[in-house]
Order: structure tokens, then sequence, then C-alpha cells
């Protein structure tokens, strides 16, 4: 089998950069149906240099093109493929809007200069795919990405294969990520391209290939990092911007952009992600009676964390990003935190309160913060200087003076214990008969503060990741934010215990909370 070289580098405008080789992901589905003949042949005359095919089995093992394990999103049919005899597959659509089997598509690229990149999700389906191949008289460079298990698969029913390492982490890779695979190509998400990625990999021999990438500005980052193969939905876009900076040089911006308009961009996509968030966690309902909760929802969290990972680099490339699951990946100045699941104990146990957290910080100020509640579909938006709003609600708490008397005040365990002075600041809120809650995901207990739901709420050590959307939300609807040495107006100290509350209840929830802490410190 063809192996997908490095591409020697070219001469551009700036030294040193080499357009990457352009991956046609699904064919060309901006064009025709995804995974079709017509896309592919699409694909092929835009001039991609690889063709890149999701291929599953069908209950008979004929390997066909699709992406979904069932027949649904794009046929119409719920049943999963792999109960499905080919004959029943093939009567799907319409005309040459059809499911293909794999050698259809073989056939139809012999003669082209293009690849075609074979994508499986299991080893049943890498074993079909793997059969189609070897039996093809078509003479096509075939290349292989997919889950390692059936990345492991095809390398051992096909020892000369040209396969894929999948790559997740923000970790570079080392030697020993390779013994067993052999690949050529380091697979990974935009979400985790980084220069020492980069590096570390072409160091090893690997070329890099990087997904999904459909527009300009990360077509232009990704190939200044040095990506070798860029896999994207959109061809001719792609091959625009690249024809474009090899005739007219690579461009830089030629200013940095304004914190307006950096904020304004970033609370709009900041807003889409916080729907999707919604979705995605409703469709992955857990099933607490399934057994290995936790299991699925740590994966629950690191899908999260992925997508919106991979939205940001999307709209702003160069931009840091720090997260719960995956860690810390380098930027300019600006820096997103997110939480992708805050309160996970709660979700393993099928309690609705849970939520998602993301910030936008410039130079460590805040700027843009949305916590999103996706049990009651709320998400609860912030922007400096702008106020806060939940849909059409403005967040406004008036500085009315508060009584604690039947009044909630929020609080969250220090992990699986009372944080010090807990005990001696529930006493002190009692004897005014005021109400503690523990909830159990502090991001939203601070949040409802903001929403005006409760007059107030402490967390016994401040992170950006878990609190930073809170807190901003908090100050933009004219609460109050505490530490032991009064007020901020920006973020607490990174481990600081901290107060949020409304500004009629402040002074005196301040003094309750300031006495019960220190006090636990003298008898320490």
């Amino acid at each position: 089998m063809t192996t997908l070289e490095t591409p020697a580098p070219v001469t551009t405008g700036r030294p040193g950069i080499r357009p990457p080789r352009i991956v046609a992901s699904r064919g060309a589905p901006r064009v025709r149906r995804e995974n079709t003949l017509p896309a592919v042949a699409v694909a092929e005359a835009l001039g991609a240099d690889v063709v890149a095919v999701d291929v599953r089995r069908t209950a008979d093992d004929v390997a066909v093109l699709l992406h979904d394990a069932t027949l649904g999103r794009m046929w119409g049919d719920a049943r999963r493929v792999a109960d499905v005899p080919w004959c029943e597959v093939a009567r799907l659509g319409n005309g040459l809007d059809r499911i293909p089997r794999l050698d259809a598509v073989l056939e139809r690229l012999e003669g082209c200069s293009a690849t075609l990149l074979v994508g499986v999700a299991d080893p049943e389906d890498a074993a079909a795919a793997v059969d189609t191949v070897r039996g093809s008289t078509a003479g096509v460079p075939v290349a292989w990405r997919g889950s390692a298990a059936a990345m492991t698969a095809v390398r051992a029913l096909l020892p000369e294969a040209d396969v894929w390492l999948p790559w997740d982490a923000l970790e570079p890779p080392t030697a020993a990520h390779l013994a067993a695979l052999r690949p050529s190509t380091l697979d990974l998400d935009v979400a985790f391209l980084t220069p020492a990625t980069v590096r570390a990999a072409h160091a090893l021999g690997l070329a890099v290939a990087v997904w999904t990438v459909d527009d300009p500005e990360p077509t232009r980052w990704a190939s200044r990092l040095g990506a070798d193969l860029l896999l994207t939905q959109d061809v001719a876009t792609v091959h625009a911007v690249l024809a474009a900076a090899e005739r007219d040089g690579w461009p830089v911006p030629s200013r940095e952009p304004s914190e307006p308009e950096v904020a304004g961009r970033a609370q709009a996509l900041a807003h889409r992600i916080a729907h999707e968030v919604v979705a995605f966690t409703r469709e992955h309902r857990i099933d607490t009676d399934a057994g290995n909760a936790a299991a699925r929802v740590a994966d629950v969290d690191r899908s999260i964390e992925q997508h919106v990972r991979g939205r940001v680099r999307a709209a702003f490339p160069q931009h840091g990003f720090t997260g719960e699951e995956y860690g810390v990946a380098p930027g300019d100045k600006h820096r997103w935190y997110l939480d992708p699941v805050d309160g996970s104990t709660n979700l393993a146990n099928g309690v609705p309160w849970t939520s998602t957290s993301l910030c936008l910080t410039r130079s460590g100020r805040p700027l843009v913060g949305v916590v999103v509640d996706p049990w009651r579909g709320e998400v609860l938006e912030a922007r400096r200087g702008r106020g806060a709003t939940e849909r059409d609600r403005v967040l406004r708490l008036d500085d009315t003076p508060r009584a604690l008397a039947g009044a909630v005040v929020g609080t969250e365990l220090d992990g699986h214990r009372p944080w010090p002075g807990f005990a001696a600041f529930v006493a002190a809120l009692a004897a005014r008969s005021c109400s503690v809650r523990v909830p159990g995901s502090g991001t939203l207990t601070i949040a409802q503060v903001a929403a005006g739901r409760g007059i107030g709420a402490c967390m016994p050590a401040f992170d950006p990741v878990d609190h930073g959307a809170a807190v901003l939300l908090v100050h933009e609807a004219g609460g109050v934010v505490l530490t032991l040495a009064g007020a901020v107006s920006e973020f607490p100290p990174v481990g600081a215990p901290f107060l949020v509350a409304h500004p009629g209840a402040a002074d005196e929830l301040s003094a309750l909370w300031s006495a019960a802490l220190l006090g636990a410190e003298q008898e320490r």
C-alpha cells in the first residue's frame, strides 16, 4: 500500500511553511450527500489529494460507506447497519444518492491521483473493509484511520497497511506510542493541535493530519504550525486559501483585534456552544441502572470538552485553552476555561443538577462567560461591562437590604468533606432562620445567585475552570464577590475561599462567613 508521505517544502511568501495536502472528509458533503459516489467524485474533481470515507459492515459483511452505526441520520432508517443485509441497504435512497459498497468506490477512483483514506470504527468493520481492499484489482492507494482497536486490527490483517495513529491528548507522542501500530501519520482533532505535538511527530518521522478544518483562519494557522494533511468538509474553501497563500504569501493579521471585537465574537460563539451542550447532554442521559455509570460520565465529560475545544480552536486558533479533562493548551493573551460537567457525581446518580462552565479571559481578566443548565435548558450569559442575561431576561440584583431570615445560601463540600468552618457557618445561619443548600454543582450554585435564586453562595477554593464564568455572571448581575481580604472586582485568587452575595445582604453574610473561617483557622 502507498504511504501518505510528508510533502517536500515549497517556496512560499514565508519560507519554511509548506502547504498541507487536502483530505476530503466524507467526500464533498457540502455539495453532495456524504459518503456517496457523487460526493467522492466531486471531492476528486475539486482537487482533493486524499478522499476520506467511513466504512461499516452490513449483516452479511459487505463493506459499505456510512459514518454512523445506524441508518437513521442519513437514510431515515433507525436500524443498525450491522443488522441489515446488503440487499436492503442498497434500496435506500434514490438515483446515485445511495449507500455505495467500498469496492464501488475503489473502482471509481481507479486511475485518479487521489488516495483513498478508509475510516473504520471497530475491528469487525475493519475486517470487512480489509477483505474488500485485498480483493480489489483497482490499484488505488489506500490508507487507514479510526479507533485504536480498529487500527490494531488493520495492522494485524494487513501488515503492509498505511495506518494512522489516533491521538486525543495535548501531550506530544513518543516512540513508545508507535511501537505496536507502526503508523505513518498522527491523526488528531484540531482541538489537540499544538506546536509541541507537531515538532514531536515530525521528529518521530510522522506526518500530522488535522481534522476538521473548514475555515480560512484555522487553515492558515494549522499550516503555519506544520500540519501535513488537513481533513475538511469544504475542499473548495481550503483549496482556495492554500492556493492564495502559495501565490501571495502567508498573511498575518495587520493588527491585533480590540477587546470589544474579540468579546463580541466570543459571546456569540459561547452562546452557540452552550445550546449544543444542552442538546448533547440530554441525548447522552446516563442510565443509572445499567452499571458503570462513572465511566459513561467520564465519556460525556471528554466528549463535551473535545467538542468545545474544537469549536473554539476553529474560531480562535491562537487562543489558549484550559479544560478539566485535557489540561492546558498554549496560546496568546486570551485563554478559555472549561468545566464540561460540573456535578459529575450528580450525573452518575441521575440527579438533574449539573452544569457546564465556559469562560474567556484576556490577560487574566474575564471577558465572557456562560453557565449551562442542561436540565432546565437554561443558558446564563455574561459579558464584561455588558451585563448578564438568561434568554431575554436581564439579570440584575438591586441593592435593597435583604434579611437572612427565610433566605437560602448555597455552598458545596470540599471534595466529599465539609470545609473548615462549615458547621459554624451553618449554625450561624440557622440561628438567623436562614437555610443552607449543598446541591452538588458549585458552578450552578454560584450562578443561581446572579439569577436571583438565593441570597448568596460560598465555595472552599476558587478555580477559574470551575467558577470563572459564574463569578463573572455575579459581577455583571450587580452581585458582590468577596474573599477574606474583602471585595474583588475580577477573579478571586486561585485556591482562595470566596463568597458571592446579593448586595443587600453581603455585609451580614460576609461577617458570618469570615467569622466561621477564621474561627476554624484558630482551632487548628
